[in-house]
């Protein structure tokens, strides 16, 4: 199985680039307690989809597969997005596209980049969190052993067989990196609580990345992988960890990863 690590983390959380906030700096909120990037007063009356756009492009580069994962609520844009990014990335909505893109990359064993932008409600100027991330294979890194989209856009998601799925692979992991702040972020995994088993055990710890950013939708879900990449590198975790991607989307993702060190060569004896 393929290892990946990090070789390129760009971005930002509002002001605060993302290799700053991974490193422990603090990350401006406005008073939602969200990380906010606003748009400049030269840009006002244009489309702020066409500003979203123009940030976007640049990242987009030919020698990589590519991968734009967008918030759920642009589906009903899907053609716009389509028309300008399909020739060059695989376009995903929803927080449920992380671990899919993670587990077509994973297959096709090559540096990729994974890129998310999170925008604020409807009506509401500004972008408040762009993620960038460039994955490569390497001796030491992260293993995607299980990722999985699932789900009925109808909203009759079995997040129960998606979590039963995850322990086939792994029964005690190390940490549940989980989507948003907590409390009403994990309504929609309340109904399956019955099917975690050991996962809601007391040695698992349960993470929420965005606790001190705000709820920033996909762009939170890659800082959350790229955080949790961070604390395998500094040791604080060794262990398996679930990544758990839930969002407004009436899909679900999940992924179960490992961290594994470099392989020591053969010695004679």
């Amino acid at each position: 199985m393929v290892r990946w690590q990090l070789s390129r983390v760009d971005g930002a959380l509002g002001a605060c680039s993302i290799p700053e906030a991974l490193a422990g700096a603090p990350v401006g909120v406005n008073e939602n307690g969200q990380a906010w990037m606003a748009s400049s007063a030269e840009n006002e009356g244009v489309d702020e989809r066409d500003l979203i756009w123009a940030r976007l492009e640049p990242l987009l580069v030919a020698d990589l597969p590519n991968w734009l994962i967008l918030p759920h609520t642009e589906t009903t844009s899907r053609q716009w997005w389509q028309d300008r990014a399909g020739a060059v990335a695989e376009i995903g909505f929803g927080r449920a596209s992380i671990p899919l893109a993670l587990g077509q990359m994973a297959r096709l064993g090559v540096p990729g980049r994974l890129i998310a932008v999170h925008r604020p409600p409807v009506g509401k100027p500004g972008i408040e969190a762009l993620v960038v991330l460039e994955w490569t294979p390497a001796e030491e890194g992260m293993e995607f052993e299980f990722t999985c989209m699932d789900g009925r856009l109808d909203g009759k998601t079995d997040v129960g067989a998606l979590l039963l799925a995850g322990q086939e692979v792994v029964s005690a992991p190390e940490v549940m990196v989980c989507p948003g702040t907590g409390g009403n972020d994990l309504e929609r995994l309340l109904p399956f609580m019955s099917q975690l088993g050991s996962w809601s055990g007391p040695d698992v710890r349960w993470e929420f990345p965005e606790a001190a950013i705000g709820r920033l939708g996909v762009a939170g879900g890659l800082y959350s992988l790229a955080w949790l990449e961070s604390g395998y590198r500094l040791g604080d975790f060794s262990g398996p960890a679930i990544l758990l991607e839930l969002d407004d989307s009436p899909l679900a993702g999940l992924a179960v990863v490992s961290w594994r060190a470099s392989r020591m060569p053969n010695r004679l004896t």
